[in-house]
């Protein structure tokens, strides 16, 4: 067995995780294939690497989408005295784009139809009649930060989408740091797309067909085959980029035309309407059935040395996919859930506490429920004797705020500002409520059609629409929703407490959904119990007697003062008894009530830990 997973038995530490996360990085960067590392949050997967070229003394290119990142890269670069450049960017180093304003009409849709920031400044002339702004008082800085030789420096820095550019990773080690996205699509609109397969069509000659419409209808005829497939071999890595001139005369041009082209000779019917095309090389196309385009066109990473992806709460199967593979190894640094689970909370010092609630889906606000949230925040401030900082939807936030429960929070954040993002990384309380809910179409459908597999929402027999822990996409759907759903709520979690305490101590989390990674195993169940009416009018009855705050009263005093019956009332008062809001005494007959605490009831309701 590897020496990487020798001491099972050893209790893990900040140092031994460390160096598992190091001799993995190691192993991963040995492999002749694509190796993704997966590094729960908080192990210093992104300075592993760095580490690693320092270690070894190979030349790296390090790819991410996070702009912070350069920064923190160049810094650990500096440390280890590893020589790192960032790679020059159109759009944040050409004066021309002007913060996303062009200075010149037609900039960005040229770049936008696939025509490159490199190109554009060099026949700046023959696109736009002159030079650009940028170049009036000598070369652009874009285009002098571009004029260096890779070779000289160790560590290269840039964005995910500059890995097409093969001087970047030709003989050098790659690492992609946190998932591409959408990096690698091109997302034409369906008008845009047969436009320019129309446009390309009319100069075309190797193919008999004249626009997209006679291509679609008549590309299974027996008599074109040959043609078709005689164009297809001929098709390159790069041949399905187009910049003729002709063709560009056009505004219906797009660079990509020859690969949409592709694509609509390629599609298949899936079973749940979408269209999908292989088109080589790990390029695919599919195609919504509302003709949403989507054309995936991963950088080609052969000429690398190695590469490795790095990933906190990885999901295999698009990460397989988004980098154009049929297969990609996958590493752990911590190789069973027991260590994940001993990790958290030992390590990291994470204390999860989740409710018996169901999955809370929160993406849209529809089902947001004040009262047991209202409950839960109430809770905990009373259990830790602080408020929570709190992460939910967007929605759910503006429905605290706007119905008074922010009072009860303590900073707020939604799921989809999380990345990166070190808000939280003190805060001793906090609260997880709701799940995210990814778009069914983009986080499911889509996904699920690039691997050229149909997935869709089921229908119960029942005839009514499945919600929560009902949802079915299938086999591959499912797989899919409950990896992207359960792992941001995970990463939710790991937002608190990340720098620990003097006691190594990092926070306690209460999860309020179902929504988890089936391995990780709370400390604790708790139930949230909201008030019924009936408790709501005991608890005003008694604070608008006469005798309130310091007089006594019987069930049948009460009762008299509500629309409720004494047997109800008198159960009402023995759990207000027992949550330390009355004090109870039975002088004769009847029991008799007194004021513990009741002006500090909590309107919304309670927290108790759960028996099962």
């Amino acid at each position: 067995m590897s020496e990487l997973f020798a001491a099972l038995n050893e209790s893990l530490s900040v140092e031994s995780v460390r160096e598992r996360r190091d001799e993995t990085l190691a192993t991963a960067f040995k492999q002749d294939a694509t190796t993704l590392v997966e590094a729960l949050p908080a192990m210093g997967k992104s300075y592993g690497v760095v580490k690693w070229a320092e270690t070894t003394g190979e030349q790296l290119s390090i790819f991410t989408s996070r702009g912070e990142l350069y920064g923190q890269y160049q810094d650990w670069c500096e440390e280890r005295n590893l020589s790192h450049i960032a790679l020059p960017a159109f759009h944040s180093d050409c004066e021309s784009i002007n913060d996303g304003k062009p200075l010149v009409d037609g900039l960005l849709a040229r770049y936008e139809a696939g025509i490159s920031g490199a190109e554009l400044h060099r026949d700046a002339e023959r696109y736009f009649g002159e030079p650009l702004p940028c170049q009036e008082d000598g070369p652009c800085p874009y285009m002098e930060k571009r004029e260096f030789n890779p070779e000289d420096y160790d560590v290269l820095i840039g964005h995910h989408l500059q890995a097409h550019n093969q001087d970047y990773i030709e003989d050098r080690y790659v690492a992609f740091d946190e998932f591409p996205g959408d990096a690698f699509f091109f997302e034409p609109t369906h008008n845009d797309a047969t436009r320019a397969i129309t446009n390309y069509l009319e100069i075309e000659d190797e193919l008999p067909f004249d626009n997209w419409k006679e291509l679609t209808r008549e590309r299974y005829k027996p008599e074109y085959s040959d043609a078709i497939n005689e164009w297809k071999q001929g098709l390159g890595y790069y041949s399905h980029r187009d910049t003729r001139r002709k063709l560009q005369q056009s505004p219906d041009f797009h660079a990509h035309a020859p690969l949409l082209t592709h694509a609509g000779l390629e599609f298949e019917l899936l079973d749940n309407q979408w269209e999908y095309a292989e088109l080589g090389m790990g390029r695919v196309a599919v195609k919504s059935p509302e003709d949403e385009w989507t054309v995936l066109i991963p950088p080609s990473l052969y000429p690398a040395e190695s590469v490795v992806a790095l990933d906190g709460t990885p999901t295999v199967s698009k990460w397989r996919i988004v980098l154009g593979g049929n297969w990609i190894e996958h590493e752990e640094v911590l190789n069973s859930n027991g260590e994940k689970r001993e990790y958290l909370r030992e390590v990291l010092g994470l204390n999860i506490i989740q409710t018996k609630a169901g999955a809370k889906p929160y993406q849209s606000g529809v089902h947001v429920n004040l009262q047991s949230d209202g409950a839960l925040l109430e809770g905990i401030k009373q259990r830790e004797g602080r408020r929570p900082a709190v992460i939910s939807s967007k929605k759910a936030l503006e429905q605290y705020e706007s119905e008074g429960l922010d009072h009860l929070i303590e900073g707020a954040e939604h799921f989809g500002n999380l990345k990166g993002s070190n808000e939280f990384e003190t805060t001793r309380v906090g609260a997880v409520i709701g799940s995210p809910h990814p778009p069914e179409d983009e986080g499911v459908e889509r996904w699920a059609a690039l691997d050229g597999e149909a997935a869709s929402r089921k229908e119960p027999e029942d005839g009514e629409t499945g919600r929560g822990t009902n949802l079915d996409f299938g086999r591959v759907g499912n797989a899919l929703f409950r990896d992207v759903v359960h792992k941001e709520v995970l990463q939710a979690i790991m937002r608190f407490g990340r720098t620990p305490d003097e006691d190594g101590q990092g926070a306690t989390v209460y999860v309020h959904t179902s929504r988890l990674p089936q391995w990780i195993d709370p400390i604790k169940r708790i139930e949230v119990r909201t008030w019924s009416e009936g408790m709501k009018d005991v608890v005003e009855a008694i604070r608008d007697s006469e005798k309130w705050a310091d007089g006594e009263w019987t069930n049948s005093d009460i009762a008299e003062d509500t629309s409720i019956r004494v047997r109800q009332v008198r159960r009402l008062t023995e759990e207000l008894s027992k949550e330390g809001y009355l004090s109870v005494r039975k002088p004769g007959r009847a029991y008799r009530y007194s004021n513990e605490c009741l002006e500090e009831f909590n309107p919304y309701g309670t927290i108790a830990d759960s028996n099962h």
